[in-house]
């Protein structure tokens, strides 16, 4: 199968994992994202939410955040 932007012929491999693929790897423009685990009870984790790479860093990096200040990172529309 060739790819629908490019002409390039797209690998097996990706075939494989994708059978519904219309574009080689370069081509492609889903962005990648990641996975957020969300809390829904006071231990149980529910849901996974789908977010993009910034978003996963920021989300992570204000998960370490304790105590008093870790609020302070958030904007001031967020805190509202």
């Amino acid at each position: 199968m060739y790819c629908v932007k490019c002409g390039n012929t797209i690998p097996d491999a990706r075939l494989k994992a994708l059978p519904t693929a219309r574009t080689c790897v370069p081509c492609s423009s889903v962005q990648r994202v990641a996975g957020f685990p969300l809390i829904t009870g006071k231990t149980e984790y529910a849901a996974l939410q789908l977010v993009s790479q910034q978003e996963a860093a920021h989300l992570h990096k204000m998960q370490a955040r304790r105590g008093m200040g870790a609020s302070l990172t958030m904007t001031r529309e967020k805190r509202n």
